[in-house]
């Protein structure tokens, strides 16, 4: 599927807020919904943005209508989802993308989010953003970069340009791909099934939660022996945030951890890129063409 940039944001754009996945607190809601008004933004919530079905925000049904309902709005210019948690899995097969084919949208969200842009990018080419959802919007500065949300969200000079540390650089190089991925533990749920990622030709970005090494090495193993690395361009590591050993459970370091399971590959390797989970994430688009440059300390999104 051609890559697709949908059209940038603009100040007065209509926003659309969707819970696919887990609930939202009602006290974090309101005060990311008054965020995004504050930012120039009129906001319209999903009929069952506020329901609650155990871990679920709302039945399959629910869900799977507020964002058909969503996509297919013609009056939205985006979609910005409440949380993440766990639930998108659930409703993937019930999602009718083709709205979207005559008025792309801008989508914005990460973590079990993760899921929906892979099914996104497979039935549309449409390109999502892995950035900071509304239940992060009370800690502005510090839960996410504003810069970096708004300059990829409106499309200001720069938005495509993303500086590495050069401490980050695992494996020296340089290559050029269309730039897919997520959180880890969702990219493994999807092998075997039709939504499952492409990773051919690609440059790999992952990241992860509350998941000790030897959990990273299990998943990483099972992406392997999957083939997922064998035709990769680049490899983008995100923050992992409370990946650390936990209790009296022996670790070993990632850079050892990824070292094992890309041996036979040439690919340029980058740690510690500031997005996902933790704190002062930074807002990355997915499914656009990229290059990833460890000589210049460069990821770079080719629109």
């Amino acid at each position: 599927m051609k890559p697709i940039l949908p059209p940038p944001l603009s100040p007065g754009g209509r926003i659309g807020v969707v819970a696919p996945s887990g609930p939202i607190r009602p006290a974090a809601l309101d005060e990311g919904l008054a965020y995004l008004r504050r930012k120039g933004y009129q906001v319209v919530e999903g009929r069952h943005l506020r329901c609650r079905h155990g871990y679920l925000a709302g039945t399959d049904a629910q869900r799977t209508a507020d964002l058909n309902r969503a996509m297919s709005d013609p009056d939205l210019d985006a979609i910005i989802f409440a949380r993440g948690g766990y639930g998108c899995g659930r409703i993937l097969e019930d999602l009718d993308f083709s709205p979207l084919k005559s008025r792309p949208k801008l989508f914005l969200g990460y973590s079990d989010l993760t899921v929906f842009y892979a099914a996104l990018i497979r039935a549309t080419g449409i390109a999502g953003f892995y950035g900071p959802m509304v239940l992060n919007y009370n800690r502005p500065g510090k839960e996410f970069r504003e810069r970096s949300l708004w300059s990829v969200l409106e499309r200001r000079p720069g938005w495509n340009r993303f500086r590495l540390s050069r401490r980050g650089a695992l494996r020296e190089g340089s290559g050029e791909g269309k730039l897919v991925g997520g959180c880890l533990s969702l990219l493994v749920s999807l092998l075997g099934t039709r939504f499952d990622l492409d990773t051919r030709g690609a440059i790999l970005f992952w990241e992860e939660v509350d998941e000790e090494p030897y959990r990273i090495d299990r998943m990483l193993n099972q992406l392997r022996m999957a083939g997922k690395f064998r035709e990769l361009k680049g490899m983008v590591v995100g923050r992992l945030e409370r990946c650390a050993p936990k209790g009296r459970t022996p670790g070993l370091p990632l850079p050892e951890i990824l070292s094992d399971h890309l041996r036979g590959t040439r690919f340029p390797v980058v740690l510690d890129f500031p997005a996902g989970h933790a704190p002062g994430k930074l807002t990355l688009p997915l499914g656009l063409p990229a290059r990833l440059d460890t000589g210049e300390s460069l990821l770079e999104i080719l629109p």
